[in-house]
């Protein structure tokens, strides 16, 4: 489970499905723009990367390389998820590199969503990074070393007009249970703690590994929002919960089985 503390976020955070023809792509969860504020504060900023095996055959190994802009404080560098077990290479530098060995990733025609990997992970912008800069990055992926497909840019950018408040101290652990499960589950809460989720509206939505919605909810607090979940006819494989409350996000990560 993952509980962070993002940028101040201007409306719900969103995945860009189909921004690309193929989904080898880098996207900024949360809103692209921070404050002096924040980086007084040590906010983070958080980057998925998805990569897509769009050959005609099945992939073994893929090395997805990301170098990072000098307005990123490599020593703040976390993985927070993936898809796929990888080992990483470089960490502390200002190249990350994940290494998926024996990922046998099958091609986008006959493996459809099980074709798809993702990378998510957050750092620290440079506590010197000044108003009016952007912060750019971009992430390329080699599919066993014969081709290499590079993403989009990310921007973010550094305003110093922005008013923020302080994120919320407490944090709430959700899960989804049972996980794997048939698209049928319940979403529970191991620390009960709603002060963070009463004072705003609470989005609850789930996503397809290729940035795909495929069910949205909203409450007037957490402890309203239906914890009772049934996807329609879901396909096998994996999945993102977020929950989305103000400056808070939660991200639970599940698989759907046959």
């Amino acid at each position: 489970m993952l509980c962070l503390r993002l940028l101040p976020l201007f409306s719900a955070v969103i995945l860009a499905a189909g921004s690309l023809d193929a989904q080898n792509d880098k996207q900024v969860i949360g809103n692209p723009v921070i404050t002096p504020d924040d980086i007084a504060a040590d906010a983070s900023i958080l980057y998925l990367i998805r990569f897509q095996n769009v050959g005609h055959d099945t992939v073994r190994n893929i090395v997805v390389r990301d170098t990072l802009d000098p307005r990123l404080n490599p020593n703040s560098f976390i993985t927070l998820d993936a898809s796929h077990d990888y080992q990483l290479l470089g960490e502390g530098g200002s190249v990350i590199r994940w290494y998926f060995e024996n990922i046998n990733l099958p091609d986008s025609a006959s493996g459809g969503s099980h074709s798809i990997g993702f990378i998510l992970f957050s750092i620290q912008p440079q506590p010197f990074v000044a108003p009016g800069q952007t912060i750019l990055n971009r992430a390329c992926i080699s599919f066993d070393d014969l081709s290499t497909i590079c993403t989009n840019e990310t921007i973010v950018w550094v305003d110093g007009n922005s008013a923020v408040e302080a994120p919320p101290a407490d944090e709430n652990d959700w899960h989804v249970v049972p996980n794997p499960n048939h698209g049928q589950f319940e979403v529970r809460q191991d620390n009960i703690q709603t002060s963070n989720y009463t004072a705003n509206d609470t989005r609850w939505w789930i996503t397809d590994m290729s940035g795909r919605t495929v069910w949205d909810g909203a409450a007037a607090n957490a402890t309203a929002a239906s914890n009772q979940i049934l996807l329609e006819k879901p396909m096998p494989g994996h999945y993102l919960l977020w929950i989305q409350s103000g400056r808070s996000l939660e991200v639970e990560r599940f698989a759907v089985i046959r």
